[in-house]
């Protein structure tokens, strides 16, 4: 206890308690949220790891270490299942039969590995560990030996193996989905996606410099370890303002707002063949009064039956499926000699939009440009 006095308390400190704190908020959150679904437990055992490893950091910038020395770098070899446990996460949300079977423990093999590489640090005494790190906390540098760097660049690049690996099961599934109800959620776990393989690209060129520099500077951790903080920030902001999210994506639980409904799976089906067929044939999407309760009086379905099906079915709002066939016509126009006459407005009108604001959000959200860059885009494929 003699050493508690001699504790350091900083920004990197407060920052690295404040990332802790909102991994154990997240982590109870999760744990209690109302789903079972395995994904859940998954995301879990994710957000623990990134925890427990600024737990660590803290204990060493804040010299709590000389205290508890036998926790300092266990979270290390613990690095090694966040690859897997992310590919688990994506896995388990994209398929509900996903099941962990005998050979997916052959994912933990390097984690092992790592366990063995770090034997002989975790067998040292107490005094041993500590006179270890103070040697390495004084010179603000760790050797780096072969070892070292065989274990460290096998961390990094085991992790973006898995990320890559996500991001391809990620894709696959949009090529194959995009008339379903899981467009929600796969935009979502795309950005996470990224946003976990950006935190890798910083880990990534800590140790291309560690390696020009012969050493590894603890004070360059910081920067990687802020990069865990924010992560861990951001799935806590998009739990608290994002409902759906947390619920759809992090609880992954798609059916929470419709789950006093009545209708099963075939019913969903039919009524949304009904709806696209009506809309197809009679286009009623170029009228610019067209709205939920029109809808529902025409194709004489309940309007929280039609909401439910674009929603669960498609993963859309009913003005994102009415401007979506909107658009669709006025890309149309836009390329038929018939239309050329028209100004790219007047063909939005005349296709079912209210105003150009509306329009030109619409069309640069489904097309991915402006109308007037698709109409360039478009006279040039026929030169």
């Amino acid at each position: 206890m003699e050493h508690l006095t001699s504790l350091r308390f900083d920004i990197w400190s407060v920052l690295l308690l404040f990332g802790i704190l909102q991994g154990l908020f997240l982590g109870i959150l999760l744990l209690t949220g109302s789903t079972r679904r395995k994904s859940k437990y998954y995301l879990i055992a994710l957000v623990a790891v990134v925890t427990i490893n600024l737990l660590n950091y803290v204990i060493i910038h804040s010299s709590l270490h000389l205290n508890v020395p036998h926790l300092v770098n266990v979270s290390l070899p613990l690095l090694f299942l966040l690859g897997p446990l992310f590919l688990f996460y994506v896995k388990s949300v994209l398929s509900e039969g996903f099941g962990f079977n005998a050979t997916d423990l052959l994912h933990g093999l390097p984690f092992l590995l790592a366990l063995l590489f770090m034997a002989p640090f975790f067998m040292l005494s107490g005094p041993d560990k500590i006179q270890l790190i103070e040697s390495q906390i004084i010179s603000g540098q760790q050797g780096l030996d072969l070892g070292t760097t065989i274990f460290t660049v096998a961390q990094i690049a085991q992790s973006f193996i898995y990320v890559v690996l996500a991001l391809n099961l990620l894709n696959q599934s949009s090529h194959e989905s995009k008339m379903k109800k899981d467009t929600f959620r796969l935009e979502w776990l795309r950005k996470i996606t990224f946003g976990f393989l950006l935190f890798w690209l910083v880990d990534f060129l800590a140790v291309v410099w560690f390696l020009q520099q012969g050493h590894i500077d603890v004070k360059a951790y910081y920067l990687s370890l802020f990069c865990c903080t924010l992560f861990i920030h951001f799935l806590v902001v998009l739990t608290i303002r994002n409902h759906k999210v947390y619920t759809e994506v992090l609880l992954d639980n798609p059916r929470v707002k419709y789950k006093s409904s009545k209708l099963v799976e075939s019913d969903l089906k039919k009524h949304l063949s009904q709806i696209v067929t009506y809309m197809e044939d009679e286009k009623p999407y170029l009228l610019h009064d067209l709205n939920l309760s029109k809808l529902s009086e025409d194709l004489s379905l309940p309007k929280h039956v039609i909401s439910q099906i674009l929603n669960e079915e498609l993963g859309k709002t009913f003005y994102e499926f009415l401007n979506e066939y909107r658009y669709k016509e006025v890309r149309s126009r836009l390329t038929n000699p018939k239309y050329n006459h028209l100004t790219i407005l007047a063909i939005a009108l005349d296709a079912g939009f209210s105003n150009k604001n509306t329009f030109n959000k619409a069309f640069k959200k489904f097309s991915g440009t402006t109308p007037s860059e698709f109409l360039k885009s478009a006279a040039n494929a026929k030169m």
